[in-house]
């Protein structure tokens, strides 16, 4: 029998990575793969490490770390032949250890690295492979969602603060953050973004969109919040938009959101765009982009796709 090839990645600076405990992650791996070790030491590595794994071989990739480097990881395994299916490439594995780490929550993930460590070596050693979709903005690859407008302006904001040696993104700094670029940057009376379907039908004058492959979108601490409850891995991609983003609205939105997040909630101040294979948001000035938690370069127009049962992952 063929033995598993496994690479791990680490990224040594995700808030939880050194509470884990490398020994306490390579020890149970070793036993059902040919476990190799790689730590990522900039940004990027983690894309350029999965890529090499692809063209060396190997069975699974297994990531430890957060959201970011997921995101890295997903797009190094797309990187050579984004089109081709998901057996021409590693299976992805995660171990949790992010401050947020929404792939693997909505996955349904053990949230501590030691359990998620034995459900990844019962999956190994199982074969276990769940075929998901992915979204995509223009050529990069997101497994959860990306946002257009406030959502990414504040995840350039949160990423700022922790390159310049802040604070770990936790879902409190989130808030403090969310709250200030609410109030003091984000343009919120002059709405400039203009939403178009597969099916040529146009939104204008919205504030801010969300595009989501999956569902929940994000957490703020334990409470999910599913803008687009209806997303799933198997299928197409869902938008949501906000031709408002006025305090009372949005603040009522966001609770109704907290509160009944298996709902749909709606009101006058929302748009929503059902499982779009494609859809494309321009506006005449940049605007801020962000995939799957990570900033992009601000762009003027990005289009957004449904690649179905492009990856598999180890569940």
């Amino acid at each position: 029998m063929t033995a598993v090839r496994a690479l791990l990645i680490v990224n040594p600076v995700a808030t939880a990575a050194a509470a884990a405990g490398l020994a306490s992650i390579t020890s149970p791996l070793a036993t059902v793969t040919s476990l190799d070790v790689a730590v990522t030491t900039h940004p990027g590595h983690a894309g350029e490490l999965a890529r090499s794994a692809g063209r060396a071989g190997f069975h699974v990739v297994v990531v430890l770390g957060g959201d970011g480097t997921v995101n890295e990881t997903v797009n190094g395994l797309l990187a050579d032949d984004p089109e081709s299916g998901p057996e021409r490439r590693p299976a992805l594995g995660i171990i949790p250890a992010g401050g947020m780490n929404v792939a693997a929550r909505s996955l349904g993930l053990p949230p501590h690295h030691a359990r998620a460590v034995r459900h990844l070596v019962t999956a190994v050693s199982q074969e276990r492979r769940t075929l998901v979709s992915l979204g995509r903005a223009d050529g990069r690859s997101f497994l959860v969602g990306a946002g257009i407008g406030f959502g990414a302006e504040l995840m350039a904001r949160v990423d700022a603060a922790r390159s310049s040696g802040g604070r770990p993104p936790t879902w409190v700094r989130y808030l403090t953050e969310g709250a200030r670029q609410f109030r003091h940057a984000t343009e919120r009376r002059s709405p400039a973004l203009r939403v178009e379907t597969e099916d040529g039908d146009a939104v204008d004058d919205v504030c801010a969109v969300l595009v989501a492959n999956a569902s929940p979108y994000a957490y703020l601490g334990p409470w999910p919040l599913s803008p687009c409850p209806r997303a799933s891995w198997q299928g197409d991609l869902e938008g949501f938009a906000l031709t408002t983003l006025s305090v009372p609205r949005c603040t009522a939105l966001m609770t109704r959101m907290l509160l009944a997040p298996r709902s749909e909630h709606g009101g006058r101040a929302v748009r929503r765009f059902r499982e779009q294979r494609t859809l494309t948001v321009s506006a005449d000035a940049p605007f801020a982009l962000h995939v799957d938690g990570e900033p992009l370069d601000r762009c003027r127009r990005v289009r957004f796709s449904s690649s179905a049962r492009a990856l598999a992952l180890a569940l």
